[in-house]
């Protein structure tokens, strides 16, 4: 055993007993993504139609909503107000669309849906996707 990991055990021995039932911050850190209930949702950006002509001048790429899921609730940090809601199954079939209403902050999906999914989000001619376990 060397001197370094020596020391660095009873650093941590010494911290456990001096605070016992706290957790230390590089625990906090390290293991806050492992603790949180809820999963960020990654979405990419597709056209639905290239050849659909564009209409004015687009400075900027188009952003992607902001939303997780937990459970068969999705949360969305950002409006999606009249986008529209798909999961598509591993074979390529929509089995749920919805619109998403007006001021929707969270919505259940229902639960006969289990397995992978790619979730879409459809606003004009932008299809942001990224794929969910439920």
């Amino acid at each position: 055993m060397s001197l370094c990991s020596s020391a660095q055990e009873w650093a941590e021995l010494a911290k456990a007993e001096l605070a016992p039932g706290i957790l230390s911050t590089s625990f906090v850190q390290s293991g806050a993504s492992s603790l949180s209930l809820f999963d960020d949702l990654s979405l990419q950006v597709r056209l639905i139609d290239p050849w659909k002509p564009s209409t004015g001048i687009k400075r900027s790429p188009a952003k992607a909503p902001s939303l997780s899921i937990f459970d068969h609730t999705l949360y969305f940090a950002t409006s999606c107000d009249g986008c529209i809601l798909r999961l598509v199954n591993e074979d390529g079939d929509v089995e749920y669309a919805i619109e998403i209403p007006e001021n929707t902050s969270t919505i259940t999906l229902p639960f006969y849906l289990y397995g992978e999914y790619e979730l879409q989000i459809l606003r004009g001619n932008y299809c942001f996707f990224g794929f969910v376990e439920l």
